[in-house]
């Protein structure tokens, strides 16, 4: 089966004409399209990780010294760490720890039902134990990262001090519905790349990852200031499939059909969410509707920004994260 039976004609020009800017540091780039991922790459730092019956490898970095309280850093979706990197400068009262989720960035490859939205959850949940076994993490997610780092806080709420979520999309369908662009990419040619693992190659992989940089530098979603100019989002590798499968399985059939609020008010820790000036998903939006969601949540506004944070106010972002972090907060 090829993996394309349809693509739409925007996303396939996009293919041809748009490059994604490297990041500056090189996990050794020698794949054909894009680079291999841990599995195939011993030179990458790899850590084997049982979640949902199988033992994968992901690829991980971590900074500052391991007895300082754990502060998990997630990328979010057609992503990895490498946006995410300038984050490092926390070692100095944390012990930062980022990975690639599997599936995604030079993580390895999985199948749909390792793509689960509880799977996504018990990684999170296996790392804490590796990581951090006798004390309580900081977790930080970004988009569909954000989401993850919220249901982790509804199941296990003892196991997280603070968390901070960055522009999470609406927490339910119901919510969702009320932003001006919705979250749908289910267009026809998006939907026709949508195929069980089960026929999926690694070659079949790196096309698709390839591919999906076009959406990745396109504003298929407009989440930004200037839609005509995009800020700068480097990734090593994208995961297509991981996201596809994902926004799969928020649909009942065509409609969106989904709640990842249920059990938010049981964690009574410290949370920040983050948003920005000019995504639709920004700071009034998690305001109104995502706010209220927790026992204690403060909202923190990035100004002339769009939804790539990191790469457009690194600034405000971090100045804001040092102004909430426990940590941080004992030396004033």
């Amino acid at each position: 089966m090829k993996l394309f039976i349809k693509f739409n004609l925007y996303l396939f020009i996009l293919f041809f004409t748009l490059l994604l800017p490297g990041c500056m540091l090189d996990p050794t780039d020698i794949g054909a399209l894009v680079p291999p991922t841990v599995d195939q790459n011993p030179k990458l730092p790899g850590l084997p990780i049982e979640v949902a019956g199988h033992t994968r490898l992901i690829h991980y970095m971590t900074f500052g010294n391991s007895a300082n309280p754990a502060l998990f850093i997630m990328p979010g979706s057609l992503s990895d760490m490498c946006a995410y990197l300038p984050l490092q400068e926390l070692q100095d009262k944390y012990f930062v720890v980022m990975w690639d989720q599997r599936g995604n960035g030079l993580s390895e490859r999985v199948t749909e039902q390792e793509l689960s939205y509880t799977s996504m959850v018990e990684e999170i949940k296996v790392l804490k134990n590796y990581f951090s076994p006798n004390g309580p993490i900081t977790i930080m997610g970004h988009s569909w990262s954000a989401v993850f780092a919220a249901m982790y806080l509804a199941k296990y709420p003892a196991d997280v001090e603070q968390a901070i979520l960055m522009e999470p999309f609406g927490l339910s369908s119901e919510i969702m519905g009320k932003v001006n662009v919705p979250l749908n990419l289910t267009s026809e040619g998006y939907l026709d790349m949508m195929y069980s693992s089960k026929y999926m190659t690694p070659k079949d992989h790196e096309t698709l990852d390839y591919q999906m940089l076009a959406i990745l530098r396109s504003g298929v979603r407009d989440y930004f200031c200037d839609l005509n100019n995009l800020p700068p989002w480097p990734v090593w590798r994208v995961g297509g499939y991981a996201l596809i499968i994902w926004e799969k399985h928020l649909l009942n059939g065509s409609k969106y059909d989904y709640d990842f609020t249920t059990g938010l008010t049981t964690f009574s820790g410290e949370v920040l969410i983050v948003g920005s000036s000019c995504s639709p998903i920004g700071y009034e939006f998690q305001k109104k509707y995502h706010q209220p969601l927790f026992q204690n949540a403060q909202v923190l506004r990035i100004e002339n920004s769009g939804h790539r944070i990191i790469t457009e106010q690194y600034e405000s972002l971090i100045n804001g994260l040092r102004n909430f972090l426990k940590y941080f907060q004992k030396d004033n």
